[in-house]
């Protein structure tokens, strides 16, 4: 499996349980918050695949690079801009279902 095909599937089901939460809150702070972690990934991979301290088997992945990254790299950006907003909210709702003071 390559990582184009493991991050696309993994972004898929994190999208069906996500979005769902996430549509019904404003979209401008995920996008912001998407472009800081994008531009922040763009930098740091590209430090750390540049200095060889993390390498790719290049059959495994697309080839498609910014500048020494692969593009696949973004994709646990992306997910983690889905993720961690949707348990926050996830887990404000069940502290308040359980009487506990917010």
């Amino acid at each position: 499996m390559t990582y184009v095909i493991l991050s696309i599937s993994v972004l898929g089901l994190i999208s069906l349980a996500t979005i769902p939460i996430l549509r019904r809150h404003p979209a401008r702070p995920l996008l912001l918050t998407g472009l800081v972690l994008v531009a922040l990934t763009a930098v740091f991979d590209n430090v750390i695949v540049g200095l060889d301290i993390v390498g790719y088997d290049d059959q495994l992945i697309s080839g498609i690079r910014l500048w020494h990254a692969p593009i696949e790299d973004f994709a646990y950006a992306i997910g983690a801009v889905m993720v961690i907003p949707t348990v926050w909210l996830w887990l404000g709702k069940t502290s308040k279902d359980h009487g506990e003071a917010s």
